[in-house]
């Protein structure tokens, strides 16, 4: 396992890294992809996944619905 060079902070990263521990640019791509394929954002460390952000948002809603109808069930 060799270290290389990050361009983006000149620190040692290893090759196999995904990204650098110290800046987190990106150092492995595959075939033109990112190296994250369902990660919405790019950095190390501030990324959330598509799945989760689809949960989040289902939830969400499933949370106010269910809020709605207890506040008129309440009301009534």
């Amino acid at each position: 396992m060799a270290l290389i060079t990050c361009p983006e902070c000149d620190g040692k990263v290893s090759e196999k890294a995904l990204a650098c521990p110290a800046c987190g640019y990106p150092i492995s791509q595959q075939k033109g992809r990112s190296a994250w394929p369902h990660v919405i954002g790019g950095v190390a460390g501030t990324y959330i996944s598509a799945q989760a952000v689809a949960t989040i948002v289902v939830g969400s809603v499933m949370f106010i619905a269910f809020a709605a109808i207890m506040i008129a069930a309440i009301l009534r």
